[in-house]
């Protein structure tokens, strides 16, 4: 760097400006990531998900979520599941509306239907929502159908309120019904909407704009790699860890490539686009060329027999099999330049294995700084012994990619 001794005020500039990019390179995205959030339907299915704003089917007539995912914070979504319990010894469960909502989206509620009766004000706190500490939800009878209540989900009027008594005896039964089961489990009712209930640690909670479709569910161990900056294959993973002081960064900023065309658009992968996977994916086996190596995960080793096929018309589409194919397009496990020396299965369609849609996702050594892969994850050789040496398969570990954290 040239310094110039006669402009103290250029070299301080200078400086801050330094420091302020060391710092976005550094920082954890932890804010960012939808860790300590749950899905509501993986943890039980028996739950009906019909968010409504993931349709037009709702105040605003427009459709406000990418999906029909029911997202809330874990300590909230295990409360959910115990009112679930309690319903289904009376014959009845639960149909979900509203969840987690980002507050990217409550402004946009916002925007339509400014009465803070019905709608939080963003700019005031937002909605409980935001936090994913709030449920909104009706009740179905046992063949999952929706039963009457006094007013619609979402409908703004007197009938919405819990003291409205003009509607039908069955409407206020089952209104009845589903406040005393929510209150027992310890969830607070508001005076204005049947349908909303807050988790009584909602404070605990700040408001948060996550993906939905990139929050883990069941993992104690996650792995996130960021969106890379438009036009690059350069990112950064961070590896993340369950405490008894919550959710911990242990490992990062880690420099890594991804795909040649960078990440794909959820559900938009297919094979030989080069582009890496866009989600949440579980991790499950290690793989490199030494007889062993320094891991507590499952473990294969790689030989020049070994061969990863990629031929979507093969029943053996996206399988690692022994014996190199004379006709199949396959990858080889065991290559020349020694990329898959060491390597991570990113379990990326494999349950089920759908034909065309991408195979052969791993995380593997990089050729280096700025060098894109076909679609894989790739970093420093040591890097990449670092993480398989912290990876435990008890904490069932999982891989982000192209969340919209820090680079």
């Amino acid at each position: 760097m040239t310094y110039f001794p006669g402009n103290k005020k250029m070299v301080g500039v200078l400086l801050v400006l330094m420091l302020s990019l060391i710092t976005l390179a550094s920082a954890s995205p932890l804010t960012e990531l939808g860790l300590g959030m749950a899905d509501v339907q993986l943890l039980d299915p028996t739950i009906i998900s019909d968010m409504r704003y993931a349709t037009a089917d709702n105040f605003t007539g427009q459709v406000l979520y990418p999906s029909n995912r029911c997202v809330l914070r874990e300590p909230v979504a295990f409360r959910l599941l115990q009112a679930q319990r309690r319903l289904k010894s009376q014959g009845l469960g639960l149909k979900v509306f509203d969840c987690y909502r980002p507050i990217s989206v409550q402004r946009k509620m916002w925007a339509v239907f400014p009465d803070a009766n019905y709608v939080a004000n963003p700019a005031a706190g937002g909605s409980r929502h935001n936090r994913g500490a709030s449920v909104d939800v009706g009740l179905v009878d046992a063949a999952g159908r929706e039963l009457p209540m006094p007013s619609a989900f979402d409908e703004f009027s007197e009938r919405s309120h819990l003291d409205y008594m003009a509607a039908s005896p069955e409407a206020l039964h089952n209104r009845r019904i589903l406040q005393e089961v929510m209150q027992q489990v310890g969830f607070l009712p508001v005076t204005t909407e049947w349908w909303h209930f807050d988790a009584p640690e909602w404070r605990e909670y700040e408001p948060a704009d996550v993906d939905p479709r990139l929050v883990p569910t069941g993992a104690a161990q996650v792995l996130a790699v960021a969106e890379p900056p438009t036009g690059s294959v350069e990112s950064v993973l961070w590896g993340f860890e369950r405490t008894s002081a919550g959710w911990q960064p242990v490992l990062g900023p880690i420099a890594v490539n991804v795909g040649r065309m960078g990440i794909a658009a959820f559900e938009r992968k297919r094979e030989g686009d080069g582009m890496s996977p866009r989600g949440v994916f579980p991790l499950k086996l290690v793989f490199g060329y030494a007889e062993t190596v320094n891991t507590r995960m499952p473990y294969r080793q790689a030989t020049a027999a070994d061969a990863w096929i990629d031929e979507p018309s093969s029943p053996r589409y996206n399988q690692w099999v022994r014996g190199i194919p004379a006709k199949e397009s396959h990858e080889k496990m065991r290559r020349e330049d020694h990329l898959y020396r060491l390597g991570v299965v990113v379990g990326y369609n494999t349950d089920p294995v759908v034909a065309g849609l991408g195979s052969a996702i791993f995380l593997h050594i990089w050729k280096g700084p700025g060098q894109p892969t076909a679609g894989c994850v790739a970093m420093a050789e040591n890097d990449l012994e670092r993480i398989v040496a912290w990876l435990d398969p008890v904490k069932k570990p999982q891989i982000i990619l192209g969340h919209a954290g820090a680079r």
